[in-house]
């Protein structure tokens, strides 16, 4: 359902939540208000030393895969905080990262989120969903594939430019329950009109096509959507596992409050396009931090946001860990 009814009122801003005006949805908003997020570890600064390609600007996002390809195990592909360029990094211990030498990837690109095995019928393929046009008013998501992590082809455009419109910071999900993909991106002005939307479909080819539907939205700073499915985390309606969806938020950002930062603020629903009620413990990150693209790897959480420094007013690349419930 696509009406907006309930006002969540919280000291991080006022948003519009998607879903049902019953009372079992009011029973489950209870439940989900007293569940937390994941105990995350204090950040570490990762991938700290630049090349040449990225100029003044500096690793802001990393979408990490399990490959065991080239002597890495782990494959991560990062975008810059500006548009100039995506790239590749690889580990063997998902903390310390070596840069592939000849980055970028692609340029006039931002904000990659990459799935493996997403085609059936070719599963040695990679598929990425990435921002282009960043630096414009009216960005656009795209979806590309590889085979080999390095040498992306543009399939199509999964969600379309839109004159005074971003759509950006794209978020590709194989959901483990459905078998369904799902699209997940900000829509919005940067000013006063902030939109987290979904999309899903059978197939990372039909995600273009797919209807939209708008999980959350507000006129307060809300962007950087990334979904995260927890199997053995307790569910809201009193079954198991949740879907835990990571954002970005800025309270009193044009405003002159001393108090407005970055900050990562966490839902949580029964299903990767469900009605996401705020967590008990936002913010979950605090201290100028956007941005969390959430992982789980040999049944640990691993994190990766991105931290301003004020005094440098640069960005720096950072990794959390968590256990899991």
């Amino acid at each position: 359902m696509n009406d907006f009814h309930r006002m969540v009122g919280v000291a991080l801003g006022v948003l519009m939540v998607a879903g049902c005006a019953c009372g079992q949805a009011k029973s489950e908003s209870s439940r989900a208000s007293a569940i937390s997020y994941l105990k995350l570890t204090t950040p570490q600064p990762i991938m700290s030393e630049a090349q040449s390609w990225e100029g003044d600007q500096f690793p802001h996002t990393l979408s990490v895969l399990e490959l065991k390809r080239g002597g890495f195990r782990y494959w991560g592909w990062y975008g810059l905080n500006e548009g100039r360029g995506i790239g590749l990094a690889r580990s063997n211990d998902l903390v310390n990262w070596t840069k592939y030498e000849k980055n970028p990837l692609w340029t006039n690109a931002r904000w990659p989120s990459v799935l493996a095995k997403a085609d059936p019928t070719h599963k040695h393929l990679l598929y990425f969903a990435i921002t282009r046009d960043y630096d414009t008013p009216s960005s656009y998501i795209a979806l590309a594939h590889s085979q080999d992590g390095i040498h992306l082809i543009e399939d199509r455009v999964l969600v379309a430019k839109v004159a005074n419109q971003r759509n950006q910071n794209p978020n590709l999900f194989h959901d483990p329950r459905s078998g369904r993909f799902y699209l997940t991106f900000y829509r919005g002005n940067d000013h006063d009109h902030f939109e987290i939307v979904s999309k899903n479909a059978t197939s990372v080819h039909k995600l273009d096509a797919a209807p939209e539907k708008v999980l959350l939205s507000t006129t307060d700073t809300v962007a950087a959507p990334t979904l995260l499915w927890v199997r053995d985390a307790r569910g809201i309606a009193g079954g198991q596992g949740l879907y835990y969806l990571a954002t970005e938020i800025y309270p009193h950002r044009y405003t002159d409050d001393p108090e407005g930062e970055w900050q990562v603020k966490a839902f949580v629903a029964d299903s990767p396009d469900g009605n996401f009620e705020p967590l008990d413990n936002n913010p979950v990150m605090r201290g100028q931090r956007a941005c969390l693209f959430q992982h789980i790897f040999h049944g640990r959480f691993y994190g990766y946001d991105c931290h301003l420094d004020t005094a440098s007013d640069r960005w720096m690349l950072e990794e959390v860990e968590a256990p899991l419930p």
